[in-house]
């Protein structure tokens, strides 16, 4: 496996949480990560933040709405706003289009859209570097948004455990079955676990041109020179992928901007890999907003590629994919879009 050029130092922390329905529940299938981030959000909303009314959860147009003007300064919104899970988690947009959520959502994977009383299903949430110290708010906001209910009918959950996963070491409990006590993992998942699981990951490659194959499961929505991209190009893929893990890389644990010689031989390598087969289609999916009570539309492809390219290159590329895995790609991750997953093809 090729070394990386310069250290990587992103850390992720990511949950399952397994629960399971009370009452019965609709998931929203490609919608269910939204209807999950909903839930906790309205939430964390009610019982965290103090200025909910106030920025940042409503637009400066909303702040001059009659009624729902703003009462705080700008010094007491920053020193707010620097230390609310909420204001963090759903509206930290000093600079829109360019910071990145220090969490996703990745909604039930392989579930049926709707659930009977008693039936189990589970979610995840990861958690990048500095945000690793948000962990007790999902504990606690996971239950409450059960009791509270999701989705068409408010379908109600219990939630029964937390696992942390870990691909080297495996899973570690942080809230046991019928207990109250919370452990936080020891250990985070680092560049060196993703090196190692990307060495193994290529030794059941095999040789000569393998195939990858890449589930979508949740939209993936990209977007390319203000279009949207509408077919699995593996390139910009991959290109995607590695701009949102170096930014969240700066924001979240102190990264540094990657450089332009590397960037530009993982994008040729990138480019060395070929579409072989696809059955991608575009899915439309509308999300509900409670902050602007209009529909907004979370769509995009979903469905199964295969790419061959040397092994070699796939070699140079897997680390990265590895990490794409674990912080998705694309928009509205933290509705739980942008979910892939990558598995080695042998015909």
């Amino acid at each position: 496996m090729s070394t990386c050029f310069s250290p990587f130092p992103l850390t992720s922390l990511r949950l399952r949480f397994n629960c399971q329905a009370e009452t019965p529940l609709r998931l929203g299938g490609l919608r269910a990560g939204s209807n999950l981030r909903g839930a906790l959000v309205g939430v964390m909303r009610r019982s965290t933040c103090a200025a909910s009314d106030f920025y940042p959860l409503t637009s400066p147009a909303e702040k001059r709405v009659e009624g729902r003007r703003q009462s705080l300064s700008s010094e007491e919104i920053s020193a707010h706003t620097a230390h609310c899970p909420v204001c963090w988690m759903v509206a930290a947009n000093d600079h829109p289009g360019e910071e990145r959520r220090g969490y996703v959502i990745t909604p039930p994977l392989g579930f049926p859209e709707s659930l009977q009383p008693s039936e189990a299903f589970d979610f995840r949430i990861t958690l990048f570097g500095d945000a690793s110290r948000y962990l007790p708010y999902f504990v606690l906001a996971v239950p409450e948004a059960g009791r509270g209910g999701i989705g068409v009918g408010r379908g109600r959950f219990v939630l029964k455990s937390i696992c942390a996963e870990h691909p080297l070491t495996g899973d570690w409990q942080v809230l046991k079955e019928g207990e109250n006590l919370v452990k936080p993992p020891a250990e985070m998942v680092s560049q060196a676990a993703i090196q190692q699981s990307a060495e193994a990951f290529a030794a059941r490659l095999g040789t000569g041109q393998p195939r990858l194959r890449m589930d979508f499961p949740t939209p993936l929505r990209l977007i390319l020179g203000e279009r949207l991209v509408k077919s699995p190009d593996f390139g910009v893929i991959f290109s995607h992928i590695l701009k949102r893990i170096d930014d969240l890389a700066i924001q979240y644990a102190g990264g540094m901007v990657r450089p332009a010689k590397e960037r530009q031989h993982l994008w040729n390598l990138a480019n060395r890999v070929r579409l072989v087969e696809s059955q991608v289609y575009w899915a439309d999916v509308p999300s509900g907003s409670s902050r602007t009570s209009q529909p907004t539309w979370i769509s995009g492809l979903v469905g199964t590629a295969w790419y061959s390219s040397p092994l070699e290159v796939w070699r140079e590329l897997l680390p990265w994919l590895l990490w794409g895995e674990i912080t998705q790609v694309g928009k509205d991750t933290a509705k739980g879009n942008g979910v892939f997953r990558i598995k080695a093809d042998r015909g």
